[in-house]
């Protein structure tokens, strides 16, 4: 029986403790409730429009539209943009401006071939090189040698079996 006692008070003094709390949590909503402002508080003297002020605030609206649509008309020449126009200027001046990139390019190779031309030519005449082509042929000599003109080989007897010179080695 003892423990019946117990637990009546222990469930007496959770329903004491939940009491307490539901009334402070209720006090609580009642103080945030009280300081959230409504739309009416907010807006105030906000009323219906009838069907005639609204459609005289939407004539202002169009009428305050036209108005800057003949404003940026008159600022920009009376007439629009000519988009198509722009577009091929655009594409006139890059095709200019490559033309003449590549106009430079063709004229830099130029120099640099003249200059090594020259450099050849100041080469050549350093060494006693004639420029004439015919006579650097002469002077370089044929790769065919004619059939009179053999180089001398040497004789067996300096030879080794494999047709090597015997003596020094390079």
């Amino acid at each position: 029986m003892a423990d019946d006692s117990i637990v009546k008070q222990v469930v007496k003094g959770l329903g004491e403790i939940a009491e307490k709390t539901g009334e402070a949590a209720v006090k609580e909503a009642v103080k945030a409730t009280d300081t959230v402002i409504s739309g009416k508080d907010l807006l105030g003297g906000i009323s219906q429009m009838s069907e005639g002020e609204l459609e005289k605030k939407k004539a202002e609206e169009e009428k305050k539209k036209q108005e800057e649509m003949a404003h940026l008309r008159s600022r920009s020449g009376g007439q629009g943009r000519n988009v198509e126009e722009e577009m091929e200027e655009v594409r006139r001046q890059r095709e200019k401006e490559e033309k003449e990139k590549e106009e430079q390019m063709l004229e830099e190779i130029k120099r640099q071939r003249e200059a090594e031309e020259t450099e050849r030519q100041n080469m050549a005449t350093e060494m006693g090189v004639s420029t004439n082509p015919a006579k650097r042929k002469k002077q370089r000599g044929s790769a065919l040698m004619p059939a009179g003109k053999k180089k001398q080989q040497p004789d067996q007897s300096q030879m080794s079996a494999t047709s090597e010179f015997k003596g020094k080695v390079d």
